[in-house]
């Protein structure tokens, strides 16, 4: 008991090094795991994981949630299984991002995006437009994301594909680097 407590506060001591965060998590395994080569690698184990972004007054910035997590310590670094995140604005819909995985890198504050990358968002119209990439680095702090990857955008009214992408969810702005093709229908 005392060692499972001792693991998450200090899981919590170093996420909340890097600005204001909730840790939700329902159930910790990480004591019940066994001298394994997967205990060497994986330093702590997480189930049903959740953590909070907030702001200066408590509010939630973005929630990334992730039903298997794991801890490296040694390496300053998260690894996520399936991570779903919301990220907040002011009186809008959360921007809602999916990925096969992520891994959540503490000292550069940056999250990887990898694998089948969504990212869903409400138009002023309220139609969802959806970007798609095998990759999408995410700043934490300023919630800006970027890919070097191809990219794509399907909206209401067509498609844009491109090589490389910018975006930044407080401007709505998104800017494709290279390569940019598109369909617009009237």
């Amino acid at each position: 008991m005392i060692k499972t407590l001792l693991i998450t506060l200090l899981f919590a001591a170093i996420i909340a090094a890097t600005g204001g965060y909730l840790l939700a998590i329902e159930s910790d395994y990480s004591s019940q795991l066994q001298n394994t080569p997967e205990q060497q690698y994986f330093t702590h184990k997480f189930k049903n994981f959740a953590l909070t972004n907030t702001n200066n007054l408590g509010q939630a910035h973005s929630v990334i949630r992730s039903p298997s997590t794991h801890l490296l310590v040694a390496e300053q670094k998260t690894l996520m299984d399936s991570p779903k995140m919301a990220m907040y604005r002011d009186q809008e819909p959360p921007i809602i991002i999916t990925a096969n995985s992520a891994e959540v890198f503490h000292q550069q504050n940056i999250t990887i995006l990898n694998n089948n990358v969504n990212v869903s968002m409400p138009d002023q119209r309220n139609n969802n437009i959806v970007m798609r990439t095998e990759q999408l680095t995410l700043d934490n702090i300023s919630q800006s994301a970027k890919t070097d990857l191809p990219a794509t955008i399907i909206h209401a009214k067509g498609n844009m594909r491109g090589t490389g992408l910018e975006f930044n969810p407080h401007t709505k702005q998104i800017k494709f680097l290279n390569k940019v093709r598109g369909t617009y229908e009237r």
